[in-house]
């Protein structure tokens, strides 16, 4: 079979890909969604890169970052179309008013670390630096912007992260020396 021999080749390449990896894009995405989720991205994002095996550079992980990125965003925004849908649909059928924003929300800002005061933008460009050991050039990739952008993006989050940092740790202190 002539074709055989490349085939076999397309698959040690992936294996090898996916080896080299996986379990570092699992860990990304994990950082935004729950395991299941992310385990289908993960599928995914390798999918594309069999499929577009000429596109994916040497250091593929950035690559790699910034396509699970993207399906992981497309994913996001069609369940927020569906559950909108649904909504509207409930909402029809029983004749209620739509639950505010605010509602859904609930309690969770209460769960917020430092890390977690900061923007979904501010995050993402620390953990691509300080989680994930990228260069800048290899996070500039990741986000789609100039190595520059991602430079003084970092830096600006680094910043703000500082401010966010201390400031709880003024509210911590604050409210320790409140007696009970």
């Amino acid at each position: 079979m002539p074709g055989h021999e490349g085939s076999q080749e397309r698959h040690r390449w992936l294996e090898g890909l996916y080896e080299a990896n996986a379990d570092r894009v699992m860990g990304y995405l994990l950082h935004r969604t729950d395991r299941e989720t992310a385990q289908e991205v993960v599928s995914e994002t390798f999918l594309l890169a069999w499929r577009k095996q000429k596109s994916v550079p040497g250091d593929a992980l950035p690559w790699l970052l910034a396509a699970a990125r993207r399906l992981l965003a497309n994913r996001v925004r069609s369940d927020l179309r569906r559950q909108a849908l649904a909504e509207r649909m409930q909402t029809v059928m029983d004749g209620a008013p739509p639950k505010a924003f605010e509602d859904r929300v609930g309690d969770r800002e209460h769960a917020f670390k430092v890390l977690m005061l900061l923007t979904e933008t501010d995050r993402e460009v620390l953990l691509l630096t300080g989680w994930y050991d990228l260069t800048a050039q290899q996070a500039a990739k990741v986000l789609g912007c100039s190595r520059a952008a991602y430079t003084l993006r970092l830096h600006r989050a680094r910043k703000r992260f500082r401010t966010a940092l201390n400031n709880q740790i003024s509210l911590t202190t604050i409210d320790s020396e409140v007696p009970a």
